[in-house]
């Protein structure tokens, strides 16, 4: 699989969220420096638990809806068994009126959790974007790739066409592709190139080196002889300790969060037991932890529906069952993902599931906390203000449980009637079997007819 990096992402939608976290990024990186860290698994981990603080009100707000719409099912439900099998226009129209009715009385709209969800899911692909290529979106490590780039122009004309380097991009088939490779080679061969276009060359080799382990650094000084103890003009320092800078800055647990785990699993003579005990390690904790936050968040939800209202729909019982398999499936997943991807992807995740399990836990017994009849006491003294300005009479507050517990009345009450025809139809089955036999189809017809006869004559 050919996973390419870009640099900064230009993305009409994604690209401005993922320079706007760009910028927290590098606060959080450049507010570490002030103490003397610079590491980017601890700028992930601050910056990860920083994005999922902000995104909290959001989370309340979809648990909220969650809890609503488990309150508010049983009353659709019944909206929808009393217009059940009508389909002309009026009985359609009336049936929406009614659905809305009860959105409006609880404070909520049909498609508040998807709303929640379609603001969160560009946030969620622009942290990827993000962490995936740090040097992209933090100046203070892309300075130190382009000290090492300069060294490369100033003292290693056309250090392009050096075939054992374009290899070694080559190999970095995550971060860059055969076209990139072109494109800088005919830009550092172009005297007249641009400013921009030099900008863009440089940043696509960033992307390569981001992705170099220490066996490939080494490499790369033994291609161009002396270059470790050169110095460049962006930051004045040598190539071996901008390299060591680097290395320090993607050094997490003892691995290169730049390296996938799979590469450490395929190095294994040359990178020890601890470190590939650790590189595993990161897959299966995303997993696992992923695991456990997704399967209390759906407890949470099955507690609330429980609650409200016994009956469910089978789209309901349905939806649980898909939702139970992507428990399943979805931390698998994860850990195919973490074992390819840079470990860094890997980290962020075990944050991200560990703050959100956090959150989870925390808004979940806030919920249980809180009164859904004072909820829809507040939304229906805000519609009855709005009513009252449109000249409309004032709603009537009906508490949850009152509801709740008449629908479950009305349900007992069908079923029972349900149970006693089923019952008749039996008894009038074997009476009929007991006096003409089952051998004459005129007779079946009729058999109920007898059935009911013998009942009157009993009267």
């Amino acid at each position: 699989m050919n996973f390419i990096t870009l640099t900064k992402y230009d993305g009409a939608i994604i690209g401005p969220v993922a320079r706007l976290l760009g910028h927290i990024m590098e606060a959080i990186f450049s507010f570490t420096g002030l103490f003397g860290i610079f590491n980017i698994g601890l700028s992930i981990i601050i910056f990860t638990i920083v994005i999922k603080a902000l995104m909290i009100p959001m989370s309340i707000k979809q648990q909220k809806f969650t809890k609503m719409n488990a309150v508010i099912s049983p009353e659709i439900q019944a909206i929808n068994h009393k217009y059940k099998g009508k389909k002309d226009q009026a009985s359609m129209m009336k049936r929406n009126e009614e659905t809305m009715a009860v959105y409006n009385k609880y404070g909520v709209r049909p498609t508040g959790g998807c709303l929640q969800l379609i603001i969160q899911f560009p946030i969620l692909l622009a942290l990827y974007r993000v962490v995936w290529n740090i040097p992209a979106y933090v100046g203070r490590m892309r300075d130190i790739y382009y000290n090492i780039i300069t060294v490369l122009q100033d003292k290693f004309s056309g250090f392009m066409g050096n075939e054992e380097f374009t290899k070694l991009l080559a190999n970095q088939n995550t971060a860059i592709n055969g076209d990139k490779i072109t494109k800088i080679t005919e830009t550092f061969a172009n005297a007249t190139a641009s400013v921009e276009e030099m900008t863009v060359a440089k940043n696509y080799l960033v992307d390569a080196m981001y992705a170099f382990d220490a066996d490939e650094w080494n490499s790369f000084k033994d291609m161009f002889t002396n270059i470790g103890g050169m110095a460049g003009t962006t930051t004045g320092e040598t190539v071996t300790d901008s390299i060591d800078k680097i290395e320090s800055m993607n050094s997490f647990m003892g691995l290169n969060l730049s390296v996938s785990p799979m590469s450490y699993l395929s190095n294994f003579a040359k990178v020890g037991i601890w470190v590939v005990i650790a590189a595993i390690m990161i897959p299966l904790l995303s997993g696992l932890i992923q695991y456990i936050s997704t399967k209390i968040s759906l407890a949470a939800q099955e507690r609330q529906k429980k609650n409200s209202f016994k009956k469910q729909e089978e789209e309901e019982n349905a939806f649980v069952q898909s939702m139970n398999t992507m428990v399943k499936i979805m931390p698998v997943i994860s850990i195919v993902f973490c074992f390819m991807f840079p470990t860094c992807i890997g980290v962020y995740w075990i944050i991200s599931s560990l703050v959100q399990l956090v959150i989870q836990i925390c808004v979940n017994n806030y919920m249980d906390k809180l009164d859904i009849n004072d909820v829809v006491a507040k939304n229906v003294e805000k519609m009855n203000a709005k009513r009252a300005r449109m000249g409309l009479a004032p709603m009537k507050v009906t508490k949850v449980a009152n509801i709740t517990q008449q629908l479950e009345e009305d349900q007992a009450a069908e079923e029972e009637k349900a149970r006693k025809r089923e019952e008749q139809i039996k008894a009038s089955t074997e009476y009929y079997k007991s006096t003409t036999g089952t051998g004459r189809l005129s007779s079946k017809a009729n058999m109920v007819a007898q059935y009911n006869e013998k009942n009157k004559n009993k009267k």
